[in-house]
């Protein structure tokens, strides 16, 4: 069965020209509800200053976010987030689903409360780098318990009880290194791997 992309084109609104671009793929996954999560840059891209997260420190790309739950900061209570501009709208989405999905109590008793920051203009822990952290789209949860040295099963965030949390960021492009690396659990970044 041959598919005439130009009578679909004519059909979603968009440019008819025959070609399966971007455009044409916006307006048909919109049109059949399809939701993927967003393509972020990887870390090389980012480090090199040339992404859409610009240059590390830019504190005028930072915006504030307010958390969907309580979040403790070394015991304090936290009231924002400082994260880039171009996530904020993501982190914001992936806590309010880990609030419905969890409730206050499950989310306290997994330690998916407990904040370990998000900008902090540094290198790497143990490296030259600079940290994803520097742009602004890094987070660390539960630190005392998923260090970074720590692996599954010993880091809490490895557990079974938090695979909807870790399916809840990446449904928001985020990746986690403990998933992908079985390290440094706490880490969740706006950036692949590469």
């Amino acid at each position: 069965m041959k598919t005439d992309i130009r009578a679909i084109q004519k059909k979603l609104g968009v440019a008819v020209d025959g070609v399966l671009g971007p455009e044409t793929l916006a307006a048909l996954k919109k049109e059949l509800g399809v939701v993927t999560p967003p393509q972020w840059p990887t870390q090389e891209q980012v480090r090199s200053g040339r992404s859409i997260f610009g240059t590390a420190g830019d504190e005028a790309q930072l915006c504030s976010v307010v958390p969907a739950y309580p979040l403790l900061y070394e015991g304090a209570p936290v009231r924002s987030i400082r994260v880039h501009r171009l996530v904020a709208r993501e982190v914001q989405a992936a806590l309010a689903e880990v609030l419905a999905h969890y409730g206050v109590a499950e989310i306290a008793r997994l330690g998916l409360n407990l904040y370990g920051g998000s900008y902090n203009y540094r290198p790497t822990s143990g490296g030259g780098a600079l940290s994803m952290h520097a742009w602004g789209i890094a987070l660390d949860f539960s630190p005392a318990a998923n260090a970074l040295r720590y692996k599954a099963p010993r880091a809490t965030l490895s557990h079974a009880d938090c695979r909807a949390w870790w399916e809840i960021w990446e449904s928001h492009g985020a990746v986690s290194l403990g998933r992908e690396r079985d390290y440094d659990w706490m880490h969740l970044q706006f950036a692949r791997l590469g």
